[in-house]
């Protein structure tokens, strides 16, 4: 789940995170948190500056990760902040 918050200014988005331990244990909350955060990385030049996005991870995104790999939920990530972004705009 994503949600956008629209600063008003500010330089670029920004990223907050929520893995809850109903996502597994600490190892695999701690990687969905680090795959998140490269792959926000590598697709926050193509957002709206001054943005703040919210990802919250829900139960099976460390199975999701295991399925399909990191870059397939980047490529989700986009997918729904783009999505958010136009909304929040």
């Amino acid at each position: 789940m994503v949600y956008a918050f629209d600063r008003g200014e500010g330089d670029s988005a920004r990223l907050g995170l929520s893995v809850g331990k109903r996502v597994g244990n600490a190892v695999e909350r701690n990687r969905v948190k680090r795959v998140l955060r490269e792959e926000f990385s590598r697709i926050a030049g193509d957002l709206q500056p001054g943005v703040d996005f919210v990802v919250i991870a829900r139960p099976g995104a460390h199975e999701y990760i295991e399925e399909r790999g990191s870059r397939a939920l980047g490529e989700r990530l986009h997918e729904l902040t783009e999505r958010v972004s136009q909304a929040a705009a």
